[in-house]
């Protein structure tokens, strides 16, 4: 399918009801979006500001760097440091939204299959049993129900061969990113079955320590995993593989008072076959441990098929999940590493945008963002933001191109500054990190002007995993974008 014609029709198949940002409205004969006539402001607005004297006002260490165009003339609103590569965390996921769209198209849904390979006599399947992923990011414990009713429908009770896990279809790893914290939820593994976004909920009390696979409804022992209560160690939370089991040590310094918390799943395929295996148990249907394996040539007896891509890329977005951005990366490249699949989205990112495929100024390493060692400038953000507006598409009522509308707004409102809010629209997508912050995407002004932009800030030096979060820094960086904005929104309307 050409691009053109797959993103034309992307906002007729991904409609979220009661998105009021991704409303329908008619095109001009020249293809610009109608845009209705101001209404007089009864307040002069102040002067813009000079940006860099802005940034200084916020007392934000490290570097930016930022630009602003005009959409419809190709203008440079403001720029600084545009050419300059930043680390962007989450705006990553910006490019692989549109990557995945283009590659396996909007009405893409994931499969995952039951399969078996023998017949069942007397409540006896005499062959295999084979639980089969396509990678699926939203697969979830409550969802493989109708997989084991398939079995039962079948009639059987017990297993005569294996219980095979075929999770090959997509890349697989343990982790997103090996520097962060072996604890961190947010950095589970991948593979071609995922189950509940490959977390599990440890609990602990008197009772001692257990370990859920946890869904909307079901709560089912996670038997894949093990947690141990550890004495006399350096770190809170340790982790090792051994054969097909997960083992945690946590300091028993940590376990005094009962808790829980989420912890990420390193062998999501073997996680999401244990937990089918205890839930067939509940139906009466006995099965041997999970093996895994590749597969071909089963006959499929149930199927359970993911919501729609589109719909999976609104949510990414808008709550940044890395595991669907990976998964879903993984899937629309067909690699067989992390950075083979993040420079297929370069290249692709490169020819959509017509800037030079290998550019430094835009070189993902991965699809989530989670990571350090990505870079993209604001220049070739911006560059990839203009392309993609280019593209047929009605997902916002003021900005045109289907990528404004899977973009969620964002809110740079001010009670010192008397712009007309009712006719400013921004959206956008965020990066947050420990001293690594992103913002890039759309403004709509009261006047009409349309703007794509790129906003980054980065003090590396300074990052620590052991500290955690740097709020200071972090909203220091957050109140600079949002005065940037409306700085530009003073520029773009006159008042600068």
């Amino acid at each position: 399918m050409k691009r053109r014609d797959l993103l034309s029709g992307l906002l007729a198949a991904s409609a979220i009801p009661g998105a009021s940002w991704a409303a329908e409205f008619k095109r001009a004969p020249d293809g610009r979006v109608p845009i209705p006539a101001p209404r007089p402001s009864e307040i002069p607005l102040p002067p813009a500001e000079i940006s860099a004297d802005l940034r200084a006002r916020f007392g934000l260490s490290g570097s930016s760097g930022w630009l602003a165009v005009d959409l419809d003339t190709g203008q440079i609103l403001d720029s600084r440091n545009a050419g300059r590569s930043f680390a962007p965390a989450s705006v990553a996921k910006l490019p692989t939204a549109f990557f995945a769209l283009e590659k396996l198209g909007p009405t893409h849904r994931f499969e995952t299959t039951l399969a078996v390979t023998g017949e069942v006599r007397a409540e006896r399947l005499s062959g295999n049993l084979v639980l089969k992923g396509s990678g699926d990011p939203e697969l979830d414990s409550d969802a493989l129900v109708p997989l084991v009713l398939g079995l039962s429908d079948l009639g059987a009770r017990s297993l005569y061969g294996a219980f095979l896990v075929d999770d090959k279809a997509i890349l697989g790893f343990a982790e997103i990113d090996p520097e962060q914290p072996p604890e961190a939820p947010y950095n589970p593994g991948l593979s071609g079955l995922n189950l509940n976004f490959n977390r599990a909920r440890m609990r602990w009390g008197e009772s001692g320590i257990e370990l859920l696979s946890w869904a909307e409804r079901l709560r089912l022992p996670a038997t894949s995993i093990e947690a141990r209560a550890a004495d006399d160690t350096a770190r809170i939370f340790s982790h090792r593989l051994q054969g097909q089991r997960e083992i945690w040590e946590i300091a028993r310094r940590a376990l005094r008072r009962p808790g829980e918390r989420w912890l990420p799943v390193k062998a999501p395929g073997i996680y999401a076959g244990e937990t089918f295996r205890h839930l067939a148990g509940t139906y009466g249907i006995a099965l041997p441990a999970p093996q895994r394996a590749a597969t071909d040539g089963a006959r499929v007896i149930a199927r359970h098929r993911s919501r729609p891509l589109a719909a999976m890329l609104r949510d990414m977005l808008k709550f940044s999940t890395n595991i669907t951005a990976e998964a879903l990366g993984a899937a629309a490249s067909g690699a067989e590493s992390p950075a083979g699949s993040a420079a297929a989205m370069n290249a692709w990112a490169a020819d959509l945008a017509g800037f030079a495929s290998g550019d430094p100024g835009f070189a993902f390493v991965n699809h989530s963002g989670l990571t350090t060692d990505s870079r993209v400038s604001p220049q070739r953000m911006v560059d990839f933001l203009r392309a993609l507006a280019r593209q047929p598409g009605t997902g916002h009522a003021r900005l045109p191109g289907p990528a404004a509308g899977f973009l969620k707004p964002h809110n740079v409102a001010s009670e010192d500054l008397s712009l007309d809010y009712d006719r400013l629209d921004v959206v956008s997508k965020t990066g947050t990190m420990n001293y690594i912050r992103g913002l890039a995407g759309y403004v709509a002004t009261p006047s009409g002007r349309r703007l794509a932009f790129a906003i980054f800030s980065n003090d590396l030096p300074r990052r620590s995993f052991g500290d955690g979060l740097d709020r200071r820094w972090m909203g220091r960086a957050r109140g600079f974008e949002r005065a940037l904005i409306r700085n530009w929104v003073l520029m773009a309307d006159g008042t600068g």
